[in-house]
């Protein structure tokens, strides 16, 4: 059984920073380990993150977000912007995703009860993030970042969470 732990404790963000950076370019190709660490301390200082860990211990995924956009410097906390999330490929297209969108929904709430807007970045290139995010959101704007080409997908976060509550 996989269980989700939210980041609290110092080991627990070693934990998901380690996780994060060694995934990095599975995430982004070529993304640059002080990018994934300038992420790490974003989503630390502007949000929260959560490791998803198996029944050996391992570190099997991650899920992130900030409240605010970087872009902005975090000025508006009403929006929600998912961050890189990952997960090994033996527990993708299951339950576990599921209810790790879950999980962000409720630390969302929890974090900002007042948000009021998801936005998820995907790359250009992305087929399959993009085709994914199209199925909770719609397309709000694409823009060049650090990463390359960026589609920003948007929908109001009762949407979201309604979205994610429908497969409990």
């Amino acid at each position: 059984m996989v269980q989700i732990e939210i980041c609290r404790s110092n080991g627990q963000w070693s934990r998901f920073t380690a996780f994060y950076t060694a995934n990095r370019t599975r995430i982004i190709p070529n993304y640059r380990v002080d990018l994934a660490v300038r992420d790490v301390k974003n989503y630390m200082k502007q949000g929260r993150g959560a490791i998803l860990v198996n029944e050996a211990g391992e570190v099997i995924g991650n899920g992130c977000f900030t409240l605010g956009q970087q872009e902005d410097g975090f000025g508006d906390p009403s929006i929600a912007v998912l961050g890189n999330s990952y997960f090994e490929e033996e527990y993708r297209q299951t339950k576990t995703f599921v209810r790790g969108l879950q999980v962000l929904a409720e630390q969302i709430a929890d974090a900002n009860p007042d948000v009021r807007e998801v936005r998820i970045p995907a790359q250009a290139e992305n087929d399959y993030t993009n085709r994914l995010y199209r199925k909770l959101a719609e397309k709000h704007h694409s823009y060049e970042s650090d990463y390359g080409t960026c589609h920003v997908y948007s929908t109001p976060f009762r949407e979201f969470a309604a979205f994610c509550d429908r497969f409990r």
